[in-house]
């Protein structure tokens, strides 16, 4: 029996059953070794009609720019309609003829990575030689759903910035970033980044369109620094992102410089030093000024680049050169002479790319990048105060090989493909004169005596991707399939070595180091290897229907994998009474093996019908990036601890400093029958958890308001679940008994009482016959589900036209739900069967949340080819998490009343207190010089932080008893006012 189809519903079925069996074929057909794609290029699309609104078929539209190496041309539809994909950033020129009517051409249709340009031509009666010439580009994207913001050459090179990815991203709306740059004094550590409440592990460094993070962790780092000047343009896909893009947080597109049949370059060099640098303002805390920030002893940044073909309208070469020094003094450390200790950097980036149309359907690149990261002093970030001896040495190379084909089969049916290998030793090596013990004091947040480690760190990544674009119309409207499979493989590995196989730990006391706490003992030196492998599938609709609506259907497939592989643990392990020495453990097999299909549905309405204005809805679900931190967790070669109790001295005391040298022995750490009280690494993982992901709803309506001015309002939500963490099945929350008292450094007791509030406490002693016993599980933890994000958000976006351009954005936020400890969405660092972690655990602000973002970058053309700029960023000040750590031994040696040591609990939650607010005002002139027409010679000079507002953006969360000991102290301040001057020649 079967059932009658309204004739109106026929076209909109067979388009449905057409799209199922477009992901069919590309199943069966396109090879399953392909990884993460998203779009370097942009489109063309539009309709082409004659005066009375009639559909002009088979009418030749033709594109060329100085981006294509070869002009591409295709045919109107039956309904009229075309459509140009897979086209660079650049600006182009449209040409349509038809017999009978007059050609017509449009110039000026600027096109950015991922921005659809709807170009509808009206058609006049007249001879095909006469040529009708329009001006104007499309400003309002009226097909795509996703949120993103696109650096050009303009902001790139005319924004007043450190020259790296992290001050790119603080200069879009509604992005917080963890460090607050001031002339790039942050250019050497990356930062943590959010935006829309996106994590860490949310924010994909991408080249060229494929995904070459490091593999480590939570795999939402980059293992490679690049060149500023090397880019085409640097594009952020946020939110609402299709199903080529795999998460749903900051995917950081950058797209590289093609050479041109026309030889061009650039050379630049940018220097400061002390002398043009303000005088760094003291913070008081108690009553007395404080050291703190990273003043500029010199920057030099020094880069060159040329393009040009080889063969015209055949093969074209780019290459770029960059050398970054930065040197900078710590002020909150000094050595023993009194002097602030320094921070010296150095970077290098070397860039080739080659482009070849190798005949007029097919275009292949390929691009090496090589980079060295130098860091001579590089600090522990656990710690706020970190001694010149307690810093790592970092000499770090880092290469990827990469490349591009691209295949026009029919004027509307296009392939990509891409591969792309990124290998990496980073190394953390002790300091030369700094191999003996590592001294971490938690009261006053201080690290010195040597760095807590020293280790290497290969690993590699190998990336394929192969996608689809398949234009087809009058199928119940038109269709753009995009469609693809990626596949990766990726190694990460360390070798630790621990000096004297222990860390020292002291909390607080009248100064730091005098109050000894514990010992943790480490199983080096240790080698682990860990691997994990993705693999996807995606198909995406973009489906224009009548009535201006077009639908974004998108469905994306992934599957992970990662594991270990059978090692051997050292026969020289310093700790063989604690560790396994030369114990072989077979290989994991695969810990996890996710599968997971993504929806990705979005709606984009022109509600008048003329292109200037667009409604847009999305639903997606972004399943959350994941590295090889799986595997480390449970390599049982991997770094693996155990904490020993370790109090002052005192007559008759086991585990004390016995001699009262501050230095721990052996037999004072580790008598004979001592237990550990706390444990980490080797931790075993639940095969059928499942795997975290975030949910995401927006609304938004976008305008063009003016010119090419458009603004926009657009309200973000945001939910994360199947989050993890870590339980101790060896324990149950029934093991702890809440107690009331503790007792004090002389053995009196005293009542628990929150040190911030002055509020009675709480807290849980666990059952002496279960301390020492650990038996760490990673599995999701139904708690952290508890947690949501709101926001509300205004942008104005100006292109460079009529001498302006403008990127602007407030938002209006709020992050909170349950705080978990560890790497971004990874609670790794807590364990959820110890009930003393859950205290002010909810209702936390979480991450970097900050309630009021407001964000201009601005540029403006003035008189006689002078030029200025402006770079304003606010953020309500960051939540401060406030901790205390309780017992421990007394002055006797006797614990205090805590049977597994020490827990260091939350006293409020996060957000009740918060660090000032930041607002950092850069500011631009310059002056272009033009000589015959194409030499441009243009002086720079940058102010940055104008208004010289030092704003304290760290501060000591750890509160110390009896008063408070260094709680609130400032370890960081904004660098002051300083002024930059640049040059830069090009041609």
């Amino acid at each position: 029996m079967s059932l009658p189809v309204p004739s109106g519903y026929k076209s909109i079925l067979s388009s449905m059953i057409l799209t199922c069996l477009v992901a069919l074929l590309c199943f069966l057909v396109l090879p399953q070794t392909l990884t993460a794609q998203v779009s370097t290029t942009g489109k063309i699309a539009g309709t082409v009609t004659d005066s009375s609104g009639a559909a002009v078929p088979g009418a030749a539209v033709s594109v060329k720019s100085d981006a294509l190496l070869a002009a591409r041309s295709t045919h109107t539809e039956a309904d009229g309609s075309y459509l140009f994909d897979l086209l660079p950033p650049g600006s182009y020129e449209l040409t349509v003829t038809a017999p009978g009517f007059r050609t017509q051409s449009q110039t000026g249709i600027v096109l950015t990575a991922g921005f659809t340009a709807t170009v509808n031509s009206k058609m006049q009666v007249g001879e095909v030689t006469q040529v009708v010439k329009v001006e104007g580009e499309p400003v309002i994207d009226l097909q795509n759903n996703q949120t993103s913001t696109t650096f050009d050459q303009n902001l790139l090179q005319e924004i007043p910035s450190g020259r790296d990815p992290w001050s790119t991203v603080a200069q879009m709306p509604g992005a917080t970033v963890g460090t607050f740059d001031v002339a790039g004094n942050n250019s050497y550590q990356q930062s943590a980044m959010q935006v829309h409440g996106s994590t860490q592990a949310e924010q994909v460094y991408s080249y060229n369109g494929l995904d070459l993070n490091w593999p480590g962790a939570n795999g939402g780092y980059t293992q490679f620094y690049t060149n500023h000047d090397s880019f085409d343009e640097f594009q952020v896909v946020a939110d609402n992102a299709p199903a080529s893009v795999p998460i749903g947080g900051i995917y950081m597109n950058m797209v590289t410089k093609s050479g041109s049949n026309q030889l061009h370059g650039l050379a630049a060099a940018y220097y400061l030093t002390a002398a043009t640098q303000a005088g760094v303002k003291q913070p008081v805390f108690q009553g007395s000024p404080v050291p703190t920030g990273s003043p500029f002893d010199m920057t030099r940044d020094t880069s060159a680049s040329l393009g040009g073909p080889l063969m015209k309208d055949r093969w074209w070469l780019f290459g770029s050169y960059r050398r970054y020094d930065l040197n900078q003094r710590i002020l909150a450390v000094t050595d023993q002479a009194g002097n602030a200790v320094k921070d010296i950097n150095h970077q290098t980036n070397t860039d080739l790319r080659s482009d070849f149309q190798v005949n007029s359907k097919n275009k292949f690149s390929f691009i090496w990048l090589y980079n060295e990261q130098n860091r001579f002093f590089r600090r522990d970030t656990a710690y706020q105060f970190v001694t010149a001896d307690a810093s790592w040495k970092q000499i770090e190379p880092a290469y990827i090989l990469q490349g591009l084909w691209t295949s026009q089969i029919t004027n509307n049916f296009l392939l990509d493909f891409r591969v792309g290998w990124n290998k990496i030793i980073f190394p953390l090596s002790y300091q030369a004169n700094s191999t003996g013990l590592n001294k971490q004091d938690l009261g006053f947040s201080t690290e010195t005596g040597a760095a807590p480690n020293e280790f290497q760190n290969p690993a590699w990544v190998l990336k394929w991707s192969a996608g689809g674009s398949w234009y087809k119309a009058n199928w119940g409207g038109n269709h753009n399939f995009q469609f693809g499979f990626e596949w990766g493989d990726s190694y990460n590995s360390y070798i630790n070595k621990v000096s004297q196989g222990i860390n020292a730990i002291y909390n607080g006391g009248t100064q730091a180091f005098s109050t000894p706490f514990e010992v943790v003992a480490y199983n080096t030196p240790t080698t682990q290897k860990n691997y994990f492998r993705d693999t996807s599938f995606y198909l995406q609709d973009t489906w224009a229907l009548k009535r201006h609506i077009t639908l974004n259907l998108g469905m994306r497939y992934d599957r992970f994998t990662t594991y270990f592989p059978a090692q051997t643990t050292d026969s020289n392990l310093t700790f063989p009474q604690l560790f396994k020495a030369g114990f072989t453990f077979p290989a994991s097999g695969d810990l996890v093996d996710w599968n997971t299909v993504s929806p990705r549905i979005g709606v984009a309405f022109d509600p008048t019908g003329k292109g200037t204005s667009v409604l847009r809805f999305g639903y997606g679900i972004y399943y959350i990036m994941q590295g090889t931190g799986l595997a480390e967790t449970s390599n049982p070669n991997g770094l693996v601890t155990l904490t020993f109790p370790w109090g002052p001295f005192s007559p008759g005391c086991t585990q004390c400093d016995a001699n009262n040298d501050g230095i721990p022995q052996l037999s004072e750490w580790l008598p004979a029958g001592a237990k550990p009280i706390n444990s980490s690494g080797g931790a075993q993982i639940n095969h059928n958890m499942s795997r975290p992901y975030s949910e995401e709803i927006s609304a938004a309506y976008e305008r063009q308001l003016w010119q090419d001015l458009r603004v926009a309002a657009t309200y973000y939500y945001r939910t994360k679940k199947n989050l993890y963490g870590i339980e101790n099945t060896a324990v149950q929350p029934s093991d702890y008994t809440p107690i009331t008292t503790l007792l004090d450094d002389n053995g009196v007791p005293q009542p628990i009482t929150n040190g911030l509030t002055g509020q009675p406490m709480t807290l849980f002693n666990l059952n002496p016959a279960k301390v020492g016993q650990f038996n760490m599980l990673v599995t999701n933890i139904p708690q952290l589900d508890n947690n949501s994000y709101n926001a509300v958000e205004f942008t104005a976006v100006k292109r460079l036209s009529h001498k302006w351009q403008v990127l602007g954005g407030f938002t209006i936020q709020r992050q909170k739900g349950i705080f978990g400890r560890g790497f971004s969405d990874e609670a790794t660092g807590d364990n959820f069967t110890d009930p003393n972690n859950d205290i002010n655990r909810k209702n936390n602000y979480l991450n970097l949340d900050a309630t009021y973002v407001f964000k201009v970058d601005s540029t403006y053309e003035l008189p006689w080819k002078f030029g200025t700029s402006v770079n304003f960023q606010h953020y309500t000040g960051f939540p401060i998490l406030p901790t205390e750590t309780f017992g421990g031994l007394t002055n006797a040696g006797v614990n205090k009343g805590l049977n597994q040591g020490s827990e260091t609990v939350i006293l409020q939650p996060a957000g009740i207190q918060r660090l000032p607010s930041v607002n950092q005002l850069n500011l631009r002139f310059s002056r272009e010089f033009v000589l015959n027409d194409r030499w441009h010679l243009t002086p720079t000079v940058d102010f940055f932080n104008l208004t010289n507002s030092q704003t304290t953006i760290s501060e000591v969360s750890q509160w110390s008893p009896p008063t408070g000991g260094s709680y609130l102290l400032p370890s960081l301040a904004i660098n002051p006012f300083v002024t930059r001057f640049g040059l830069r020649f090009t041609f």
